[in-house]
């Protein structure tokens, strides 16, 4: 049984990787797009000043470490928000959404691996900025590597729910719709990306404070100035208390979805 659900995450990851390969001139943009954010982010951060605002762990920390944190994890957000949607979008263009739905396979499994080849992919474009932005002079000698490898986990798992609840969205609308729209808006002005949370008026710092990008950049930033994850533990429970709620309701949604469109015979459509 693991197996065959090894083998079909397997089957799937190779046929998103070779759709997404096909097309050389957008998959090197992306890598281009890190250089250009970059390069913003430093020219942007030589006229702010270093303040505590934009550290952590008791730290004064750069407006350019602010932003390269920012940019590098709301990919994983903008991610979690498309990938799922669009490879539902994909199957109903191409016509192989019902036939993959048709196979012995679970819901979960398909709609979860669909977005594995993106999250690989995105993982190396964080990686990029990171690497581009030591070149700028980005400090990472405070690192606490074990929280920062919790907190990639812990983003992954806590956006990819609302990524699922898109791609519902997707199968009864057959457009990607407005919450990718929405979210990322949201994340813009009120998730701390460009300036801190602290900055904002209390109303937004508690809509802010909802978000789960906002939670993820908290804890990597202070990862980079070298916070544990004790330190952390309250954006910790907060992330992994929204996994929990999130994932089976998304994917429960998504499952109501496919049944509705297998009734009425739309899985087809689009």
């Amino acid at each position: 049984m693991v197996s065959q659900a090894l083998s079909k995450t397997g089957a799937i990851f190779v046929r998103d990787a070779r759709c997404a390969l096909s097309y050389p001139a957008y998959f090197h943009s992306q890598w281009v797009a890190i250089f250009v954010e970059v390069t913003i982010a430093y020219y942007l951060s030589m006229i702010v000043a270093p303040s505590s605002s934009f550290g952590a762990n008791g730290q004064t920390g750069s407006y350019f470490t602010f932003l390269v944190v920012s940019f590098a994890f709301v990919t994983f957000q903008n991610n979690a928000m498309l990938s799922f949607a669009e490879s539902i979008r994909e199957g109903q263009t191409t016509g192989t959404l019902e036939a993959v739905l048709a196979t012995p396979t679970s819901l979960s499994l398909i709609v979860l691996s669909t977005g594995l080849w993106s999250f690989t992919l995105t993982l190396g474009r964080v990686v990029f900025y990171f690497l581009l932005a030591l070149l700028f002079g980005l400090n990472l000698h405070h690192m606490n590597w074990l929280t920062a490898g919790v907190f990639l986990i812990l983003t992954i798992a806590a956006v990819s729910p609302i990524g699922v609840l898109a791609a519902a969205a997707t199968m009864v609308f057959k457009k990607t719709g407005p919450l990718a729209f929405s979210v990322n808006s949201a994340t813009s002005l009120f998730g701390g990306v460009y300036l801190p949370l602290t900055k904002l008026p209390l109303a937004l710092q508690v809509v802010g404070w909802m978000l789960p990008i906002t939670h993820a950049l908290n804890g990597f930033r202070a990862a980079v100035y070298g916070a544990s994850l004790w330190d952390l533990r309250i954006e910790v429970a907060w992330m992994v208390g929204l996994t929990a709620i999130l994932m089976p309701t998304s994917l429960y949604l998504f499952a109501r979805t496919v049944h509705r469109g297998r009734h009425d015979g739309s899985l087809g459509q689009y």
